[in-house]
């Protein structure tokens, strides 16, 4: 007991004799830039401890560790966790350091690249919905449209609504792990061979790409003539839309010679009345 009144006695003797070498909590976290709640923590957690603490509970820092405690805030200000900071710290040297910066410059470029493809699903976003809000095509005419490119996910018809929403899903999944640059409308692709048999159950969900890409899952619609028309209304009723194209191709000598295509100008996204839906049908046709 005698020992550590006299410790205590001591270091508070060191404090007073030596007061402009050591910082009080306070004192560090105004020099710092932090609180000292966060000290506080950073002491309960291992990461910053006191270099003593008096017999009052006075917490008391050296120069050194306003050092350290820069470099917490340095390597917070990249992005790393206080765990990887406390790793870092307990293990310092310049090949650990140099390693942990390029980590965090890769998480910012994923980041940046991220937030590029949220700009541009942004905007293709705004520029369909307000398109849909003022031009409506409520009869069949024929277009002529450029070979565009799609990242597409095969569906199973006989999984239903409910298969159908798992594979929206994972398809949206997939497209935030690569990071695919694609448009914000979805897109069902229906064979050729369903449409003439009257199934419209769509073969493949998916989205426009700005580019295309590599691999299976990237999906070609060929330059050529098309069939164009919106359907107005729920999903429900889209047939009586395929009934009035077929009309219109058979009173005009057109076949059928590609895959249909349903672009969703709007949909629940935007509307709470699936009678509001706007959906943009594209037939493939030999005029």
């Amino acid at each position: 007991m005698e020992n550590k009144v006299l410790k205590n006695k001591m270091e508070e003797e060191a404090v007073s004799k030596k007061n402009h070498q050591y910082f009080t909590t306070s004192e560090l976290a105004k020099t710092c830039g932090v609180t000292k709640h966060t000290l506080f923590h950073y002491d309960e957690i291992g990461l910053l401890k006191p270099e003593f603490t008096n017999s009052k509970g006075f917490r008391y820092y050296s120069i050194h560790q306003s050092y350290v405690l820069d470099i917490i805030n340095v390597l917070k200000k990249t992005g790393s966790s206080l765990q990887e900071i406390k790793e870092f710290i307990q293990n310092q040297n310049t090949s650990m350091f140099v390693k942990l910066l390029k980590q965090k410059q890769r998480a910012l470029e994923l980041e940046h690249l991220r937030i590029e493809r949220m700009q541009s699903f942004l905007k293709s976003a705004i520029d369909m919905t307000e398109q849909a809000m003022h031009i409506l095509r409520d009869a069949p005419t024929l277009e002529q449209s450029e070979m565009e490119y799609f990242i597409a996910t095969q569906l199973d018809p006989e999984d239903g609504d409910k298969g159908f929403a798992s594979k929206l899903s994972e398809h949206r999944e997939y497209c935030e792990k690569h990071f695919i640059n694609q448009e914000f409308p979805i897109w069902a692709i229906l064979s050729k061979e369903r449409f003439v048999s009257g199934d419209y159950y769509p073969d493949y969900v998916a989205n426009m790409l700005k580019a295309p890409i590599q691999g299976e899952r990237l999906f070609i619609k060929p330059k050529g003539q098309y069939v164009v028309m919106d359907h107005k209304g729920s999903y429900e009723t889209m047939s009586d839309t395929y009934s009035i194209i077929k009309k219109y191709m058979d009173s005009h000598g057109m076949i059928v010679c590609g895959d249909v295509y349903g672009m969703e100008l709007l949909s629940y996204h935007a509307e709470k009345n699936p009678n509001n839906y706007i959906i943009r049908i594209s037939v493939e046709v030999l005029a």
